[in-house]
């Protein structure tokens, strides 16, 4: 992002929408390079974004938000009933099944945090959603226990570690 370029915001919303909130005086926020730099390539498809301009005719300060469904490391701290501090919120995209992308996430827990998580969390349960998810290969392979919770966005896993 060009240096006259600040993000004022940096916010995930209870629904797994990650939203970025950039400002430029003068001339807009270039939109491109803000995606490009902002947004991870996992969720580059599900970015969207919306500007406006606060005081056109003086101030001239221009703002943009981007937007994507969250698909990385979170920090849970904060939400109350959550049983894990830390782990990953995985957006399950359309066509894509719950242990699909726990595996996917549980491949990046290992990444961001150097270990495998031990359990996985959904809204809810889907009729025939399976209890147990098998994810990770060789040292790594492991069965990860499928949990609930309210705290959990719709269409969102979280892998982790409870403690």
């Amino acid at each position: 992002m060009p240096e006259d370029e600040k993000v004022i915001s940096d916010l995930i919303f209870w629904t797994g929408l990650h939203r970025v909130e950039v400002i430029r005086f003068g001339r807009p926020v270039d939109e491109d390079a803000a995606a490009k730099t902002l947004v991870p390539d996992v969720s580059q498809e599900s970015v969207t974004m919306f500007d406006w301009i606060e005081d056109p005719e003086g101030l001239k300060l221009y703002h943009l938000y981007v937007n994507w469904k969250e698909r990385g490391a979170v920090d849970f701290s904060k939400i109350k009933d959550c049983p894990i501090r830390y782990g990953i919120l995985w957006y399950i995209d359309k066509g894509e099944s719950i242990s699909f992308s726990a595996d996917v996430a549980a491949t990046v827990h290992k990444r961001s945090f150097g270990c495998m998580p031990s359990a996985s969390w959904v809204r809810r349960l889907p009729a025939k959603a399976q209890t147990v998810i098998e994810v990770g290969e060789g040292d790594d392979h492991m069965m990860l226990e499928l949990r609930t919770g309210d705290w959990v966005p719709e269409r969102f896993v979280v892998v982790g570690n409870p403690g």
